[in-house]
């Protein structure tokens, strides 16, 4: 009696002690949050000790996929430095090119406006205002596609002052950032858009026919680099910014 009475009780404080003490299980996954692991199948014990697993979200993935296409990126950039040279050699047709294409975005945003007369369940305000701003748009886009020469006067003005309004912004930007590493060519960039922008004024209108074409190309040619440099980036494995 007294020895069942003895194998009773061992057996009760072996399933206590086996309740009261979790699993191994348990505890990696307690010691794999400390670590900020997310998931306990992303540890491994090893020697009694436990081995974390990185896990970025399949980021490791889509750097690979970005490298093993490194060649698209390189033929899209010498592709837009090279339209960026035509560009540069055609600025009038570029430009022409650019005020159509202008033109016909003004003109659909005019016409999708004001049909949104119809169909809107707004107050008499909106009601109102559709009807001002589609014909605007309309006008403006068919002023573009129609006559060529007044909308390139147009558009070259716009951007004139953009040039300047640009030039002013990063002039104040670098003021306030200083004296911080680099406020001092932003400031620089800034004066020269400003400078730009009164010898534009200047020339104004006859720089209208070529501006178009020419910031396009510039910017073609830019945007060709940075898709080249970030090309040879992961190639190389090297973290380059386009």
């Amino acid at each position: 009696m007294n020895k069942n009475c003895a194998l009773f009780c061992r057996e009760v404080n072996q399933k206590n002690e086996g309740f009261r003490r979790p699993s191994f299980g348990l505890l990696e996954w307690q010691r794999s949050r400390r670590v900020g692991l997310t998931h306990p199948k992303t540890a491994s014990r090893s020697g009694g000790a436990i081995q974390i697993k990185k896990d970025t979200f399949g980021m490791g993935n889509s750097e690979n996929k970005l490298q093993e296409n490194w060649g698209w990126f390189l033929a899209l950039g010498i592709g837009l430095m090279i339209g960026g040279a035509c560009a540069l050699f055609a600025p009038v047709l570029v430009s022409l090119a650019i005020e159509y294409v202008v033109g016909i975005v003004f003109a659909v945003g005019g016409v999708v406006t004001l049909f949104q007369v119809f169909t809107t369940k707004d107050g008499w305000t909106a009601r109102l205002i559709y009807p001002i701003l589609g014909g605007f748009n309309l006008f403006a886009g068919l002023l573009l596609m129609f006559r060529p020469l007044e909308g390139l006067v147009a558009l070259t003005l716009v951007l004139i002052v953009a040039i300047f309004v640009n030039g002013l912004v990063r002039i104040v930007v670098g003021v306030m950032a200083r004296p911080d590493a680099g406020s001092g060519w932003v400031i620089f960039v800034g004066c020269l858009s400003v400078l730009a922008s009164g010898y534009l004024l200047a020339m104004y209108p006859e720089v209208s026919v070529m501006l178009l074409g020419i910031v396009a190309g510039v910017s073609l040619i830019g945007e060709g680099a940075g898709y080249v440099r970030f090309a040879y980036g992961l190639k190389n494995e090297v973290s380059v910014a386009v």
